[in-house]
């Protein structure tokens, strides 16, 4: 009998862990690797998180920008792993969600870029279609 209640508990436990995690949530996740990958460098992993010709064409446009700076230094590399990045906002309409990123790029003079970040399910999988450019 404790093992029925034991086990009863457990799955209780693991359905309600599923319904907090909500679709906004996951959208979010997949929003940072996204642009994590983007400020790593790593544009082939931001790529796979892409379902879209225009969001494939952002990340070529900014390995291309990346590309025409070659600084490959360690003070380069130090510099980029100290970008950070984090949602301010999300909404979601229908079958979208929009992640609004603020990417803070330390400096003498601190740059802070404002993103917005569209998502849609492709295969039951969030992936970003959209990065509307300013």
């Amino acid at each position: 009998m404790k093992r029925l209640a034991l086990i009863s508990f457990a799955l209780v436990s693991m359905l309600a862990f599923a319904a907090c995690s909500s679709p906004t949530k996951k959208a979010e996740r997949v929003t940072m690797d996204f642009v994590n990958a983007l400020n790593a460098s790593d544009y082939d992993k931001a790529r796979s998180y892409t379902a879209s010709e225009q969001a494939k064409a952002y990340v070529g446009l900014v390995e291309y920008f990346d590309s025409e700076k070659s600084d490959d230094s360690e003070e380069a590399k130090a510099a980029r792993a100290k970008i950070t990045s984090r949602i301010t906002r999300t909404e979601q309409q229908q079958d979208t969600v929009i992640c609004y990123v603020e990417t803070i790029e330390p400096s003498d003079k601190p740059d802070t870029i404002n993103q917005k970040v569209l998502l849609t399910k492709v295969d039951n999988e969030w992936k970003v279609v959209e990065v509307p450019m300013k």
